[in-house]
């Protein structure tokens, strides 16, 4: 991939160190000129992520073809029609290799599932995301579910897009402290590829901007 490949709309990712590990913030690019990009202001925690003039940014890129990036520099901020950083057009991508670590956002989405044991299902059980991210979700359940159980799960991401993949229970809360007789559930997908991940990834970025139009952040 080269800069010339870069392009308006793209969805692009901001590498940061958050509590002594990286994560991998959703933006895109909003304009590009001769010398300098104009990217969205990342979030973090339901917040605009403050970055400082003259601060490094590394950039990432996820393409089919592998995985590119870049280190900038923060040359400008601007908050109207949405907050963006204008950031140093580089002079090229370079080819890299990253573990992925995924940003989380609290929203609350209905969930569907079934337990796997073995060849057998069983029954249709319901459940509400209490936060969700491109590798796994934490959600909330009155059904009887187990650490290590296999589970075949739905996650409604809107009216009319739903998420389907197979998961895992990586770890349960006994008790959820917002609804009766409900467990907390920690759950990690399985086998999705990048094109999946990409899905969540986008919904997490497209939900942060309108929560920003809206005012609500």
């Amino acid at each position: 991939m080269k800069v010339k490949d870069l392009k308006v709309n793209q969805l692009i990712e901001i590498e940061v160190n958050q509590d002594e590990k990286k994560e991998y913030l959703p933006s895109r690019i909003e304009e590009i000129d001769e010398k300098y990009i104009y990217i969205s202001m990342p979030m973090s925690k339901g917040a605009l992520l403050p970055m400082r003039l003259g601060e490094e940014i590394k950039i990432i890129l996820r393409q089919k073809n592998g995985t590119f990036g870049f280190s900038s520099r923060i040359a400008g901020r601007k908050r109207e029609p949405i907050p963006y950083l204008i950031i140093d057009k580089p002079e090229r991508l370079a080819s890299i290799n990253q573990k992925r670590e995924f940003v989380r956002l609290a929203v609350n989405l209905p969930v569907c599932f079934r337990i796997i044991d073995g060849d057998d299902k069983g029954p249709l059980e319901e459940g509400m995301t209490i936060d969700i991210s491109a590798g796994g979700a934490l959600f909330s359940t009155r059904a009887d579910i187990k650490a290590g159980q296999k589970i075949e799960l739905e996650i409604q991401l809107s009216d009319k897009e739903s998420f389907f993949t197979p998961a895992h229970a990586i770890r349960v809360f006994e008790k959820d402290q917002h609804e009766k007789n409900a467990v907390r559930v920690a759950i990690e997908y399985d086998d999705i590829n990048e094109s999946q991940r990409d899905r969540i990834f986008r919904f997490i970025f497209e939900k942060q901007r309108e929560w920003i139009k809206k005012g609500i952040l």
